[in-house]
C-alpha cells in the first residue's frame, strides 16, 4: 500500500505525520518504505525503518521498484506541484493531508485540492483523510475543497482510516 502525505507549501507536520505513520505501520509488524519526495530532503532519525530519499523524475520509477520489496511505502511528496509530487499523489491508495498544512489560507487549499484532483483523473480510487489541528479553521476548509474526504477524530481513527 502506498500513502502519501501531501500540503500545500513548506510544513513541518507533513514530514513529522510521515515517520508517525510509517513507525506505526511497522510496529504492526509491516515491511515499511519512508520515502521522502520532498525537493528539499530532510535528515532523519536512525529507526528500525527503512528511509530512502529521492525527488523529481525518480519519484514514480522508485515507488514501482520498491512496492516489489516493501508491504507499504508512506510519501513524504513534495510541497508544491512537481513531477515528484504528481507521481506520488496518482501511485498512493491513500493521500493524507495535515490540515495545518494550509494555515486556514483558502487559496492554498484550493491549490492543495487541485493537484488532488488532477492525481484522481488518473487514479480515481484515490482515499483521502485530513487530518485535523487543534484550534484552526483550516480542516473545514479543506473539508469543503475535497469532498468526500475522511477527517478522523484521533490517532487511532486516523490510523484506522489510512490504512483500513
Amino acid at each position: 500500500m502506498i500513502v502519501t502525505v501531501v500540503s500545500e507549501g513548506a510544513c513541518d507536520a507533513k514530514l513529522a505525520l510521515a515517520e508517525r505513520l510509517a513507525a506505526h505501520r511497522s510496529r504492526a509488524g509491516r515491511k515499511v518504505l519512508l520515502m521522502d519526495a520532498d525537493s528539499a530532503p530532510h535528515a532523519h532519525p536512525p529507526t528500525l525503518i527503512s528511509a530512502k530519499c529521492i525527488s523529481g523524475k525518480g519519484v514514480g520509477p522508485e515507488l514501482e521498484n520498491m512496492g516489489q520489496r516493501f508491504e507499504d511505502i508512506v510519501v513524504d511528496a513534495d510541497g508544491r506541484d512537481s513531477q515528484g509530487s504528481r507521481a506520488a499523489l496518482i501511485a498512493a491508495r491513500v493521500v493524507v493531508v495535515p490540515a495545518d498544512s494550509v494555515h486556514g489560507d483558502p487559496a492554498r487549499a484550493v491549490r492543495l485540492a487541485e493537484r488532488i484532483g488532477n492525481a484522481r483523473l488518473f487514479n480515481p480510487a484515490l482515499r483521502i483523510v485530513i487530518v485535523p489541528c487543534d484550534g484552526c479553521a483550516a480542516s473545514a476548509v479543506l473539508t469543503r475543497c475535497l469532498p468526500g474526504a475522511e477527517l478522523p477524530a484521533n490517532d487511532d481513527a486516523l490510523y484506522a482510516s489510512v490504512f483500513r
